[in-house]
């Protein structure tokens, strides 16, 4: 199996990325360093994490060429809407000191931005500063709308995906319309510790326990000599998907690249498959979550800081 997905415009995209989300400042850019000096030729951000500066200075340390990485990050949620979208491109780019970006995505649809979000990201696609455009957390009928006002349909729709979570109605539509499906918090280790999200009756979110230690996954492990989150990893690859596992483990991170050289048979693929019927969700359903935009931050009050460069965080 190709170790890269060819994206619907040729662009090549690895199915196995480095995320890195909740690493900060120099933990952040030491690990990105590491995850690039031990295989990875792909990282994954956004720009709601606050590390682009440090994801940058990560690839720079590196000393990989520009050309050898493939760099996502995400627009922030307050700054949807089309003049606000072409800022927000802009600050990722001087934050990340590059001159173009591989991917860029709109983090979340929420409830009616999202197109001139789209259309602006059409348009800098269209100017060749991003190689790619996609979405996440966008279900079928969001992507659909993106299709149908701007003649592109998304490349790439990030989503919640792991063995206890498969949002079947989104991957049937990605596959349909050659969308590639990519899984954040792939191996669900999140879910144990969350406590940064409440459900929309203001309870704290229910902590869920990782797929990593579910006996299916720990038996099948032991059959190929192989740790749960590789196995875990390999069933995502195997199906199709990419992942971006996140750690700011050395140990870990060298470990969630090793699932190259072993297959998974397919009754060992219908175990995990049959794992998804419990459809745990760890993070927020983007027919849902909702936000405020830069202007009704500042409207009430809530004026956000600005990077170095003078850049609205």
């Amino acid at each position: 199996m190709e170790y890269k997905r060819k994206l619907r415009n040729g662009v090549e995209m690895p199915y196995l990325g480095f995320g890195t989300w909740k690493l900060k400042d120099d933990q952040c850019a030491d690990m990105v360093q590491y995850a690039l000096e031990n295989g990875y030729d792909a990282i994954d951000t956004a720009q709601v994490y606050l590390n682009e500066e440090a994801v940058g200075e990560g690839i720079r340390r590196s000393g990989k060429k520009r050309e050898e990485i493939f760099v996502t990050t995400k627009v922030r949620n307050r700054f949807q809407g089309y003049d606000s979208t072409l800022y927000a491109v802009e600050a990722s780019l001087k934050r990340l000191g590059m001159e173009y970006l591989d991917l860029y995505l709109i983090h979340w649809p929420g409830e009616k931005m999202y197109i001139p979000t789209w259309k602006a990201l059409v348009r800098l696609y269209e100017e060749g500063v991003l190689r790619a455009v996609g979405v996440s957390n966008f279900y079928p009928e969001h992507m659909e709308a993106c299709a149908q006002e701007t003649g592109v349909m998304p490349m790439v729709d990030q989503i919640e995906m792991h063995p206890y979570l498969v949002q079947y109605e989104i991957i049937d539509y990605c596959r349909e319309h050659n969308v590639f499906p990519v899984a954040w918090s792939p191996l669900a280790a999140a879910g144990e510790s969350r406590k940064d999200s409440k459900t929309e009756k203001g309870e704290e979110r229910m902590k869920v326990e990782s797929p990593m230690k579910d006996p299916v996954i720990i038996k099948i492990a032991e059959n190929h000599q192989k740790t749960p989150g590789q196995i875990i990893l390999r069933w995502h690859i195997q199906n199709g998907f990419g992942a971006v596992p996140k750690s700011s483990n050395p140990g870990r991170i060298k470990e969630n690249k090793g699932i190259f050289d072993f297959s998974l048979e397919e009754n060992e693929m219908n175990q995990i498959w049959n794992m998804t019927k419990k459809q745990i969700r760890i993070g927020d359903d983007g027919k849902t979550y909702r936000f405020l935009l830069l202007e009704e931050l500042i409207r009430e009050g809530k004026e956000p800081k600005k990077d170095r460069f003078g850049n609205y965080l």
